[in-house]
């Protein structure tokens, strides 16, 4: 039987215009029904959207779903077609036979990428894009599936499995991502429920639980790239001096810079706006010696990273998002990292910036960047938050440092340092060489900073919308986000009337969670006359810089509106003294970050931080939550600042 084409033969007056099969999953290539989406959708299957591939605009759907009631779809969807199309249950079943007696094996691996690298204990992992051919390969050959990674453990070597995925699929040698770096067992990815932290309730039904997705002889294991040990360097405290002294630094700095030189990996976890940057920036530049550096940066602030290397090397060489071989700086995102693995080997230094954000080891930018740093000599952590929830996420951390403690087992590290303020101070003694935190009191200039809370009460008519909301017969998440803008919704005109009570000389930065009430908060603000700017995470990064610039220069614009997710980091928005948070972020550090735009170097005035919690809501729940996970944090990164509270409040029990 000669193969068939896949184009498209026959005329729209046929209800099955073609049908193809590879072995796993049948393509159906068929003209728009209303309701043929749901009926495919309920069996599995999902349309081809993308131009691009080969078989745009066709179904996709499972051979088992497909088959077990064919005749049952037919009719359904004939009666959905209203008699407009020719075809009968004979010709539509003949079609799909045709296709099952006539398999290609490569019709859906367009596009695929897999991912293959070798592991300790021996055998490999391979991890990448979905295809039924992959997990029949990955169990013939005795694999066992990480349900946390999801990805496929396999006793073979790479290019065995390698040659059964080509012959099984049709792959090309260029789809499969092959990786020499040996990957060691974390044995658990999960990251356990903080014991001590107040959890929100919002009441309601209860929902009945879905039945947890899972599979056969699966393990809940994660692996990622073995990174050399902690080593110290050979840099004396003399050498550095002598080195740092072109550099114009504030006072603070110099013992950062030696802290990044005199290890080949620390954490310097500065609090916000003492220019962690600046000292990274230089530590590299020493430390490189004119090799190739990596600065691993959200999406967002590539622009001012840049910027803040050229103030240092004003001749330097940067490429954004792509290797150059003659740029000695290169600037990547955290989503592009996977384009750099291959090629680690040809940096001296890696900085990664708000380094918090490789705390999950099951997302692909933690693996990647696990990858690059098993090549590096030379690794900079850098983040003012290294704890945004729990004691488990620095865990990570440390393990990317090649720290001693992040090799130990994360059950066995939990069990050692977290859950008590005792246990954390253990976790901070065996860190202190690692992490510098500094706080902003070596910034004498500074004025301070003040957070005050102003009660908000719903009136009767949005009272009535908030339990309605609550109690809905819908999933928790669901209402809590309903509530949450509603909350914000109500907000709105309390902070305008704050707003208008300011000085003419004062500037505010407006946080919210969506981006509907940045929209209402703008015009709100241009129908009091208030001139604003606003940033999302849609802005384009030239809508985005020229948002901040116009803020910080432009006297007569006074308010700057965001969302927390895009506007809380990496910014420079000293030109505000007041801060807004319509809505609050669901950790302490993102809040920090979020008010730090402000309070930082530069910031002349004090920083009034206003925050409006709802009585009776979960407002209260949120605020007492970030609390409890603020109190967690302290006793890591600020154990001073910790034992301080502590002090004082077993002071006010006493007296």
């Amino acid at each position: 039987m000669s193969r068939p084409s896949l184009r498209n033969a026959a005329g729209n007056s046929q209800l099955l215009q073609r049908a193809v099969f590879d072995g796993y999953d049948f393509g159906l290539k068929m003209p728009y029904l209303e309701g043929a989406n749901r009926l495919l959708t309920s069996r599995g299957g999902f349309f081809i959207r993308r131009g691009e591939h080969p078989l745009s605009r066709y179904w996709r759907v499972p051979k088992g779903r497909l088959l077990e009631d064919l005749d049952v779809l037919f009719h359904l969807l004939a009666e959905l077609a209203g008699g407009r199309f020719a075809d009968q249950w004979a010709a539509f079943s003949d079609k799909i036979a045709q296709a099952q007696g006539d398999p290609q094996r490569d019709l859906f691996v367009w596009g695929m990428r897999l991912r293959i690298a070798p592991l300790s204990g021996g055998g490999v992992v391979m991890s990448g894009d979905y295809h039924p051919g992959c997990v029949a390969v990955a169990k013939r050959m005795q694999g066992a599936f990480l349900s946390v990674s999801r990805a496929w453990r396999i006793p073979t070597s790479a290019e065995l499995l390698r040659s059964n995925l080509i012959l099984e699929l049709g792959l090309l040698e260029e789809q499969f991502e092959m990786i020499d770096v040996l990957q060691e067992l974390l044995s658990d990815g999960s990251i356990s429920a903080a014991r001590d932290v107040t959890a929100i309730s919002i009441g309601g039904p209860q929902q009945e639980r879905s039945a947890p997705v899972g599979e056969e002889d699966s393990a809940a294991e994660v692996y990622l790239a073995a990174v050399p040990d902690i080593a110290k360097t050979s840099w004396t405290v003399e050498a550095i001096d002598e080195a740092l002294r072109p550099y114009s630094l504030m006072p603070h700095q110099p013992a950062g810079i030696r802290h990044l030189l005199q290890r080949t990996s620390a954490l310097l976890a500065d609090d916000m706006g003492l220019g962690k940057s600046r000292q990274a920036v230089i530590a590299a530049g020493i430390q490189s010696a004119g090799e190739r550096i990596l600065v691993v940066v959200l999406a967002s602030l590539v622009i001012n990273w840049e910027r803040e290397i050229q103030a240092v090397y004003p001749d330097a060489r940067i490429a954004r998002q792509r290797y150059q071989a003659d740029a000695q700086w290169v600037i990547v995102n955290y989503e592009r990292l996977g384009d750099f693995v291959a090629i680690a080997d040809q940096f001296a230094v890696m900085i990664i910036d708000e380094a918090h954000r490789l705390k999950e080891p099951t997302a692909a930018w933690t693996r990647n960047g696990f990858d690059i740093a098993a090549k590096v000599p030379n690794r900079y952590l850098l983040t003012g938050t290294p704890v945004l929830n729990r004691e488990s996420e620095l865990h990570t951390l440390l393990r990317l440092s090649g720290h001693p403690i992040g090799q130990l087992p994360l059950a066995e590290f939990c069990e050692r340092f977290a859950g008590s303020p005792e246990f954390r101070q253990a976790l901070r003694a065996e860190i202190s060489d690692w992490m510098l935190r500094r706080r902003k009191d070596v910034l004498p200039d500074l004025k301070g900073k003040q957070r005050q809370t102003v009660p908000v009460v719903l009136d009767e008519l949005q009272q009535r919308e908030y339990d309605t909301i609550r109690n809905a017969d819908r999933p928790v998440f669901a209402r809590l986000g309903q509530l949450r803008q509603l909350l914000e919704r109500v907000k709105v005109p309390v902070v305008i009337e704050l707003l208008a009570d300011l000085d003419p000389q004062d500037k505010a930065i407006l946080f919210c969670e969506y981006k509907e009430t940045v929209a209402t908060l703008q015009r709100q603000c241009e129908a009091a006359g208030l001139g604003c700017v606003t940033l999302m995470g849609t802005d384009s990064v030239t809508k985005r810089q020229n948002a901040i610039d116009g803020f910080q220069q432009d006297a007569d614009c006074r308010v700057f509106i965001g969302t927390t997710s895009a506007a809380g980091t990496g910014n420079n928005l000293t030109a505000a003294n007041y801060v807004f948070f319509l809505g609050l972020p669901w950790t302490p550090g993102l809040q920090d970050q979020a008010e730090d735009r402000a309070y930082r170097n530069g910031q002349r005035r004090l920083v009034v931080v206003k925050i409006p919690l709802v009585e009776n809501s979960i407002d209260l729940h949120l605020w007492q939550m970030l609390k409890d996970k603020r109190r967690i944090a302290s006793d890591l990164i600020e154990p001073d600042a910790a034992e301080k509270a502590r002090s004082e409040l077993a002071s006010a029990l006493v007296a």
